[in-house]
């Protein structure tokens, strides 16, 4: 086994340095640099650790090798995780992707975050999404000649604010707010259930389900809801109409949900109608009626039902009270708000994604022009 430890260790030392060199020096779009020292800094820590792994297994007898084994199989998640997320957006450096670069630092700058803005790449096979390992955003290939779904960024760079505001001073309004929502979750399924114990009848099957649903609240629903609060706040109806728009494209059951099984996304029927709260809070009441609207005259809510239990995850006190402890911790951390930016800035990028949806629902055929030449303007505007 010593033998075969001492190979696996030569090989992945060889990796890493293999993929440092990988990188082009100097890379041609300089927002990318801080990804670049973070995967270097990963792999170096990881090397000088299997370095020392190194040294102690020749120390150890045959048999004595478990704990070694375990400390390199740790560099290798981390490495792979450096590979996968990290290495594989620095080596495609397209134009796409230093545009996408630029527009997420014009982002930051906009809405006012005190964090190092991620970098992003054009290589992923689904969605948007976002690896705090990394700190990189992910997008689909064909995302850069479009607008509609660049909404989706203010949600991803809210998984960046979740990575980071245990750690940010500047973000503790927020993680506060965070903890409290946290905290007031955990009071209403305790509240649920003493009451439930008061009921008569069988009450494990039920007292299970409420159990689960309010694991997935704390693990996971909580985390995107915040982001979808998070582009609400700073990008405004946009974000809503993205919602819908992808919803209405890729999704049928609204109403998913499960008593048992986790579910690592709230409902999309529960999403939207958080967000309607959240733009009816900061102003947008005429546009939130009119994404209702549009909302509920589609095929897959005017003519499905949730089942019963479902409105026991979806507490609409509960969402309204998220809503409002959120936008509190955004206020008092000074982002600049969608309202007041699309207001007075008529070049920002929060005005323009907002004017795109405007100019969709008017008239879709006309928009595909329109759409071509403003894409063509932003990417001129972000050279400058």
């Amino acid at each position: 086994m010593k033998d075969y430890l001492r190979g696996i260790i030569y090989e992945q030392i060889n990796r890493g340095l293999s993929l440092k060199d990988i990188v082009n020096h100097p890379l041609k779009y300089t927002e990318l640099e801080s990804l670049a020292d973070r995967c270097s800094r990963i792999i170096d820590s990881n090397i000088q650790y299997l370095r020392y792994l190194q040294k102690e297994l020749e120390k150890r007898d045959e048999d004595d090798t478990r704990d070694i084994l375990r400390s390199v199989k740790g560099c290798i998640r981390e490495v792979d995780l450096v590979e996968y997320f990290g290495i594989s957006a620095l080596y495609v450096e397209t134009d796409d992707v230093g545009y996408l670069n630029k527009l997420v630092r014009k982002i930051h700058k906009e809405i006012n975050l005190p964090l190092i803005p991620p970098s992003v790449t054009c290589i992923s096979t689904k969605h948007y999404s976002f690896h705090a390992f990394t700190n990189v955003i992910f997008v689909p290939v064909g995302e850069t000649r479009f607008l509609l779904h660049l909404a989706d960024v203010f949600h991803e760079i809210g998984h960046e604010i979740l990575a980071n505001m245990e750690n940010e001073l500047s973000l503790r309004c927020v993680n506060q707010k965070y903890d409290l929502v946290l905290r007031r979750v955990t009071d209403y399924y305790r509240d649920f259930l003493i009451r439930l114990e008061r009921e008569t009848g069988p009450k494990r099957t039920r007292r299970i389900m409420i159990q689960n649903i309010h694991y997935q609240w704390k693990t996971y629903w909580l985390k995107e809801f915040f982001c979808d609060l998070f582009a609400i706040y700073t990008l405004g109806p946009a974000y809503a109409w993205a919602h819908l728009h992808l919803t209405i494209k890729k999704y049928e059951n609204i109403y998913e949900f499960s008593p048992i099984l986790p579910m690592t996304h709230p409902s999309d029927d529960s999403r939207m109608r958080l967000m309607i709260i959240g733009l009816e809070k900061i102003g947008f009441k005429a546009e939130a009626k009119k994404i209702l609207s549009k909302w509920n005259s589609m095929p897959f809510v005017a003519e499905n039902e949730p089942v019963i239990e479902y409105h026991d995850a979806y507490p609409i006190e509960l969402l309204d009270t998220l809503a409002q402890l959120l936008l509190n911790g955004i206020k008092e951390s000074k982002f600049v708000s969608s309202k007041k930016m699309i207001e007075n800035d008529s070049d920002g990028i929060k005005k323009l994604l907002n004017q795109c949806w405007e100019i969709f629902w008017k008239n879709p055929e006309e928009y595909i022009e329109w759409e071509a030449k403003s894409v063509r303007q932003l990417k001129s505007n972000l050279e400058k």
